[in-house]
């Protein structure tokens, strides 16, 4: 990778389905230049998130525990500086919320 290079060869964005069940953001690895950012949908969306998606790595529990992620409320966005986004976790305690993501 250039390290001098300011601007991604390919957009890559999706949306994920996060529930009670821990899940990971993607399953396949993508060419990423500076990370990944992730949005719960808020008020002002079609359809908000009801409760907080909790963001963290494999072992990723939806509260405030020595294994909780970081909780993005409905509205919210979040940077993640990685290069593989198959390390990123999600789970809520509610079913049915969203995660959209972009690769940046």
């Amino acid at each position: 990778m250039d390290i001098y290079k300011e601007a991604i060869g390919t957009l890559l964005h999706g949306h994920q389905t996060v529930g009670t069940t821990r899940r990971q953001l993607v399953d396949g690895k993508y060419d990423i230049l500076k990370g990944v950012l992730l949005r719960a949908p808020g008020s002002c969306d079609p359809t908000p998130n009801t409760a907080a998606v909790w963001v963290g790595g494999k072992s990723v529990t939806a509260d405030s525990g020595p294994t909780g992620g970081m909780p993005l409320t409905p509205g919210e966005s979040m940077f993640l500086p990685v290069d593989d986004p198959t390390q990123i976790y999600l789970i809520s305690t509610d079913d049915n919320q969203d995660i959209a993501w972009i690769t940046v």
